[in-house]
């Protein structure tokens, strides 16, 4: 029993460091633009090529209107850039990314894309899927506030319970964790903006994110998030249960992300440091 829990533990800790996917996508566009879309997996903020032997677990990326509608959006360029099809009617957009559920396993040579079954001495598993969102406004209309306070029905999923346009530096606002359908209590929400994360490059930039805010739901799900500086902020939460096989996997683990601007400033990106990874 030990052994095996701390191997869990091992894996958790691990796994807690790994990328998870987020959308970077302009807050606001002139009337009749065509959406730009990154679909980001990497070191916050910067946007990479994904490894090609990952590419298959992200469908396209999809972008959903004020009235509900959802619209696929097209690949254009390096395998990370999405795009509208045709200009977008003046409104506001939720765009979203995903990954799907995917079994990562572990054993003493390190991580493979498959199951306990699969891997041989394997002492860990997950189920990974990943959820991310940020909205987009077309036009000189604000951002449609009941839009933004509204679930979109993701897995697991971050909603605003006020106005994002309201986000001030150094006041709380507040959000809801729902996971399948229903508030998600006693749970960490953890977040880092792009102006907080180049006061240290190299941890952000060797899987050590640097974080900004840390909270726990309450038991509605509810948590006070308080940027406590301007910039682009990345919202995270991840929830984990047993897997429903224990000989398939160990447990199921659910990623999800909320991209919040707040205020004017925005960090002023060096290029990324090399690192090399054994």
């Amino acid at each position: 029993m030990k052994k095996t829990l701390i191997a869990a533990l091992l894996g958790v800790s691990v796994m807690a460091q790994a990328h998870e996917v987020w959308v970077a996508t302009p807050a606001q566009l002139a009337s009749n633009s065509i959406l730009k879309a990154d679909l980001a997996y990497g070191d916050y903020p910067y946007v990479e090529k994904i490894p090609e032997k990952r590419l298959a677990i992200f469908p396209p990326m999809e972008i959903i209107n004020q009235d509900g509608e959802m619209q696929t959006l097209v690949q254009k360029g390096e395998n990370y850039q999405y795009q509208s099809e045709k200009p977008l009617k003046d409104g506001s957009y939720w765009v979203t990314a995903t990954y799907k559920p995917t079994f990562w396993s572990q054993n003493n040579e390190g991580w493979k894309m498959d199951n306990l079954q699969g891997t041989p001495n394997a002492f860990y598993c997950e189920q990974t899927q990943m959820f991310g969102k940020a909205f987009s406004v077309v036009g000189k209309k604000p951002l449609n506030a009941d839009m933004a306070m509204t679930r979109i029905g993701l897995p697991l999923e971050i909603v605003p319970l006020k106005d994002p346009k309201s986000i001030k530096a150094g006041e709380a606002f507040p959000v809801q964790i729902f996971y399948k359908d229903q508030p998600l209590a006693g749970e960490t929400v953890i977040a880092t903006s792009d102006t907080f994360v180049v006061k240290d490059m190299e941890a952000a930039t060797s899987h050590r994110e640097p974080q900004a805010f840390s909270g726990k739901t309450d038991s509605e799900g509810k948590v006070n998030f308080i940027p406590l500086i301007e910039g682009v902020w990345k919202l995270k939460v991840i929830h984990k249960e047993p897997f429903e096989d224990q000989k398939v996997c160990q447990q199921s683990a659910n990623y999800a992300t909320l991209i919040l601007p707040v205020g004017k400033a925005r960090a002023k990106l060096p290029p990324k440091p090399e690192h090399h990874h054994h």
